[in-house]
């Protein structure tokens, strides 16, 4: 624990006297995962981890989990400061925070930005009634997610899989169309969800296939109920994501339409296509100077420019890592106005989309992006026109749905 105390201090500003971290049974998992708490920790009464700018940090814990924190702060320099009653917790703290001290807890003002709002409202009223200031720990977290050299190789290694599982789903599409055959939303979910064990990742749900009115749900399930079968002049969406385990997981979507797209989807695709575009625009050109909802905004405007700003219901991206909508800055004006940095070493994901369920399709283009020393990388191809299923050749549709006109 002494280094991951070390690493607390170190992110520190001077406008901040401390940080409280505060956990009961899991209600704060960013403390365990900030304090570098094994999983088989038993714990079971609430605890705070204090770190002064200045001075030794602070253990304030239950007596009768005294040993576990022995065993967890051994060779850390720390006070343990145990309590039995509410009275002597109360003591415990006000011993620590000074009276006018600003301190950063788990906390989001309003419920802002709901992935580091994890200290209830009742023990912020008892924090605060120590005449404190508390302030939100959401960019001070941001430094505890960073992806390693290692993260970013998995990473890469796991974009390489999804993107043979996308071409195999769009493939089949396309074999089964030409010879007039039926094919089913869940028939190309097993055939990429093969293809993503067979790479070795793993993921915590099958990707999404969606045909027609079902692609304007973002998170469509198909399942023996609910199982589409593709039909000429249908789009096909396709979300599938997958991490080698323990690595931060790769994210994309992807598009295709059965036969030639008529005049309204291909507007539709040109709108999205063009806001993933300006967004990772943004992003490299104000780079070092930008909060999540900023990105979000740029690509907003554009669609709603395009008449498409009511039925983009989602935010731009979200965070990427270990977890797959992870708790760093999201790219978000619309769900949450997150005024999070974004910081060297976090991975995003850039998704717009346009969902106009009662014109019978959907569309929504997804990229991921990791900020680097140098400045944002696009770790992922990006889609320069939905696959067009069913006539000709299956690599000249691949083709032209990279760009690649030259092998087209």
């Amino acid at each position: 624990m002494q280094t991951a105390l070390q690493r607390v201090r170190a992110l520190l500003p001077t406008n901040l006297d401390g940080w409280l971290l505060y956990d009961f049974q899991g209600s704060n998992p960013l403390a365990r995962q900030i304090l570098d708490i094994p999983a088989s920790a038993h714990l079971t009464r609430r605890y705070f981890v204090w770190t002064p700018r200045e001075g030794r940090p602070s253990v304030v814990h239950h007596r009768i989990e005294g040993g576990a924190w022995r065993t967890l702060t051994s060779g850390a320099d720390v006070n343990l400061v145990p309590y039995s009653s509410h009275q002597e917790l109360d003591a415990a703290l006000r011993s620590l925070l000074s009276p006018g001290a600003t301190i950063a807890m788990e906390y989001s003002e309003r419920g802002a930005v709901p992935y580091v709002s994890r200290v209830d409202a009742g023990t912020l009223e008892r924090v605060r009634e120590l005449d404190v200031t508390v302030t939100s720990s959401a960019d001070l977290l941001q430094a505890f997610l960073t992806w390693t050299p290692e993260d970013l190789e998995a990473h890469r290694r796991a974009v390489n899989v999804l993107m043979h599982a996308k071409d195999m789903g769009f493939r089949l599409v396309h074999e089964k169309l030409r010879h007039a055959e039926d094919v089913t939303e869940l028939e190309v979910q097993a055939e990429i969800m093969r293809v993503i064990a067979e790479g070795n990742l793993v993921t915590d749900h099958s990707a999404i296939v969606a045909f027609g009115a079902n692609a304007a749900d973002p998170h469509y399930a198909p399942s023996e109920t609910n199982n589409a079968v593709l039909r000429r002049g249908q789009c096909m969406l396709i979300d599938l994501w997958g991490q080698e385990e323990g690595r931060p997981n790769a994210d994309v979507t992807w598009m295709g339409f059965a036969g030639e797209p008529d005049s309204e989807f291909a507007n539709a695709w040109k709108a999205v296509s063009d806001a993933r575009d300006l967004a990772l625009s943004a992003l490299a050109q104000r780079w070092g100077d930008l909060e999540g909802w900023e990105v979000d905004r740029v690509a907003r405007d554009l669609l709603a420019e395009r008449g498409f700003g009511d039925v983009f219901t989602h935010r731009l991206g979200h965070n990427l890592g270990v977890q797959l909508h992870g708790p760093g800055a999201n790219l978000d004006d619309l769900e949450t106005h997150d005024t999070r940095r974004l910081t060297t070493g976090l991975g995003v994901t850039v998704e717009p989309g346009v969902y106009p369920r009662e014109r019978g399709y959907g569309i929504r283009s997804e990229v991921n992006v990791y900020f680097a020393e140098s400045g944002p990388v696009v770790t992922t191809p990006a889609q320069r026109a939905p696959f067009v299923l069913g006539d000709g050749e299956w690599e000249d549709v691949r083709a032209a749905a990279l760009g690649d006109v030259a092998s087209a």
